[in-house]
């Protein structure tokens, strides 16, 4: 696919903890298959030719180890590290907002990636970009294989959903930056900002967008445990049988 003279920016959120993984060390940092987690995702963005830039939010007190990752890995598309909020929504809004100060065209494509989900392919980056311009707005997503119902008590059931109707979210979820950053920014001043539970849900309820769907792999895990670190290494070995 050529690239457009709109620029496609990764924003990639680093912030996480190593609270789940049972780790004093930030799980970003620990070493998986040859390279810190994060480098994984960050190299897939490094190495296509459709991403111009990337930006790192990430935790207080973790920016020189990131910023140093990115000269050992010769990252030479990571432009700047910012310093995340105390959730991953006001990490992303801080990132935005990073942005906005570099005057970033309305029209530019940001990619929004957890720096966690270290099986990022190449054509999970094309796609989405694709449909963000488009659409304005992609989310990758996974139909739901197990029965999926809804409990209000959290006791009882209460209703089971189609499950050909239902999808799990994933990363990359990609806009044009004028609308992720205006429904952030309009989403902040709610009280029912922390009721969003990913970037898409905001910008369907915020900006009243329809969201594309990109087509994920249950491949693009996310790395919350040692039990997925031993999913992703698995995943990695049979690639390369």
């Amino acid at each position: 696919m050529p690239k457009a003279s709109v620029q496609n920016i990764a924003l990639v959120l680093a912030g996480g903890s190593g609270e789940r993984f049972g780790s004093p060390t930030p799980k970003q940092f620990l070493p998986m298959c040859g390279m810190p987690l994060m480098c994984h995702c960050l190299t897939s963005l490094q190495e296509s030719p459709l991403i111009d830039e990337i930006y790192i939010v990430g935790k207080k007190g973790t920016l020189e180890q990131t910023e140093k990752l990115i000269h050992d890995y010769r990252l030479a598309k990571a432009k700047a590290v910012i310093e995340g909020g105390d959730t991953r929504k006001k990490s992303a809004y801080r990132g935005l907002c990073y942005l906005r100060r570099l005057k970033l065209d309305p029209d530019a494509i940001v990619l929004i990636c957890d720096a966690d989900r270290p099986n990022l392919p190449q054509s999970m980056i094309e796609e989405n970009i694709l449909a963000a311009r488009e659409y304005g707005a992609a989310v990758t997503a996974i139909n739901a294989t197990d029965s999926i119902f809804y409990s209000r008590s959290g006791a009882l059931v209460n209703e089971y959903m189609p499950r050909r109707m239902v999808y799990q979210a994933q990363t990359p979820q990609t806009f044009r930056f004028g609308i992720i950053y205006k429904a952030h920014r309009k989403a902040a001043m709610s009280p029912k900002y922390d009721l969003y539970t990913d970037d898409a849900s905001l910008v369907s309820a915020i900006m009243h967008v329809h969201v594309a769907i990109v087509a994920g792999s249950k491949e693009n895990i996310k790395i919350n445990t040692p039990q997925e670190e031993a999913i992703f290494a698995s995943i990695r070995r049979n690639a390369h049988e």
